[in-house]
């Protein structure tokens, strides 16, 4: 076991420095004006870090992101397990979902901008909208998947709701939830920042779009950098301790 750890680690490590290689030899191909170096990149963000800006912007997006996630789940696991469990929700609710999944972000950034003005609360709204039906459909799936059985047995021992949910649902549906987590994390930085882009005065995306407008190549590939940095982090502290919290029940068996 701590050899296949290790060798994670290693795998990890070769792939980080394939792609600074790669960006590198990139960066040397084109003009720093397109592209700014790894070097670069990285001098502009020790210089961002020693900033009290730099600390408030980043916070600003984390608080917005973490709002969102947590709402986007508890909305999409509420809806997806009770739909999972009657049909007549999940085809009162297909058309939404459908709407909601084909819509393109950039449209609904634009119209909850008309809706909500620019700040935080469009950036939420937005991004829950977004998430929602991910975690939706992935848990109403899951849930039509449980054995038959084990309900069974549960109305054989009178289960309450909690047991049933904590001792068939959850442990049931915890590796495709586990997997849609880290789909929502991912694309929920993404949605975040781009509403931040588009329609924010603070954050993480408003520092990228006046990075790219006054035309601050290595600023703009910094600010790159901490998204990219925000979605490991998320994946690292967060979703990976929850991970081995719902995935406990296999290792007991």
């Amino acid at each position: 076991m701590k050899a296949k750890i290790k060798l994670a680690y290693i795998l990890y490590a070769l792939s980080v420095l394939s792609l600074l290689a790669l960006w590198q030899v990139m960066a040397s191909q084109v003009n720093s004006m397109i592209l700014a170096s790894p070097l670069q990149t990285l001098t502009k963000l020790a210089e961002l870090l020693y900033n009290l800006s730099f600390w408030q912007q980043l916070l600003v997006t984390l608080i917005r992101l973490c709002y969102a996630l947590t709402m986007a789940c508890v909305i999409g696991f509420t809806l997806g397990l009770i739909a999972g469990l009657h049909t007549w929700l999940k085809y009162y609710l297909a058309p939404f979902r459908w709407l909601l999944m084909s819509v393109p972000p950039v449209i609904v950034v634009l119209l909850a901008m008309l809706w909500f003005g620019m700040g935080s609360t469009m950036v939420i709204f937005i991004t829950v909208l977004l998430l929602s039906p991910t975690v939706y459909i992935n848990t109403q799936k899951a849930v039509e998947q449980i054995d038959t059985q084990w309900l069974e047995l549960a109305k054989v021992y009178h289960f309450t709701w909690l047991q049933r949910l904590t001792k068939i649902y959850i442990p049931a549906i915890s590796a495709p939830l586990c997997s849609t987590l880290i789909i929502v994390c991912c694309n929920g930085v993404r949605i975040v920042v781009l509403a931040e882009v588009l329609g924010s005065h603070q954050g993480v995306g408003f520092e990228l779009a006046n990075a790219s407008s006054n035309f601050d190549t290595a600023e703009l590939y910094a600010w790159v950098t901490v998204s990219l940095l925000m979605v490991a982090f998320l994946e690292l502290a967060l979703l990976r301790p929850l991970q081995n919290q719902l995935l406990q029940w296999r290792r007991t068996i």
